[in-house]
């Protein structure tokens, strides 16, 4: 077993993490990885053999949150990655658009242009995650579809969003669920991250008063990943 754990450390499969005094074993994330079946986070110092019927997001390491360790960021992007395959036709293309709500290092609003949606927009209030933001989305060439922002979430006033991301805490989550409401087009989707499992019903339960309907839960790790459906 030690053997084995050296050889994956050696190939960089696995590295060490180190926090608040503890030190574990995980999938290292200074290489390519498959965190979706089409999207793989990449450091962009590292080259990622194409694997087909997947896109490359490049995320550099930085403080801003969404490096891609979290599972809540993992469970944000499978969500992502849900929502569009669902309703490939109806919330990608040219005229489709992503709103990242807390965007941290710009990693959802990324993948989600990636993948096809036309444009997006990034909002955060930390000096730091916008400026890691828009360093990500100059590696990825989006410079032209994704603009990244400090406004408030209420200064928004762009139309509607066919697709909007926001991983979050569940009190932030519930303050901002009628305004986001009213930013998702119809027949559009909300993906939301940032919560445990026990408080899945009583964000459930907001949505559903906004006549939202679920259409995928995923848990990981301690957290949970929702994706809700707009009606119509």
């Amino acid at each position: 077993m030690r053997r084995a754990l050296k050889e994956r450390i050696a190939a960089g499969d696995l590295s060490y993490t180190q926090e608040s005094g503890i030190t574990w074993l995980e999938v290292s994330f200074d290489r390519p990885l498959r965190v979706s079946p089409r999207i793989v986070l990449a450091p962009p110092e590292k080259e990622a053999q194409p694997v087909p019927g997947t896109t490359r997001v490049v995320i550099a390491a930085g403080a801003a949150f969404g490096g891609g360790r979290h599972p809540t960021t993992r469970l944000a992007l499978r969500g992502i990655d849900f929502a569009l395959a669902a309703r490939g036709k109806q919330r990608s293309g040219p005229q489709s658009r992503v709103l990242d709500v807390g965007t941290g290092s710009g990693v959802l609003v990324i993948a989600a242009v990636r993948l096809g949606v036309g444009s997006g927009v990034g909002i955060d209030l930390d000096p730091c995650a916008l400026a890691e933001a828009k360093a990500n989305v100059r590696f990825n060439g989006l410079e032209d579809r994704i603009r990244v922002s400090d406004e408030p979430l209420a200064g928004i006033d762009e139309g509607a969003f066919t697709l909007i991301a926001a991983n979050l805490r569940l009190p932030t989550l519930i303050e901002t669920a009628r305004l986001l409401a009213r930013r998702c087009r119809p027949g559009g989707a909300i993906v939301l991250s940032g919560i445990r499992p026990e408080e899945e019903r009583a964000l459930l339960a907001v949505y559903g008063r906004l006549g939202f309907q679920p259409t995928r839960r995923e848990s990981e790790g301690g957290w949970s990943g929702l994706v809700v459906d707009a009606p119509g």
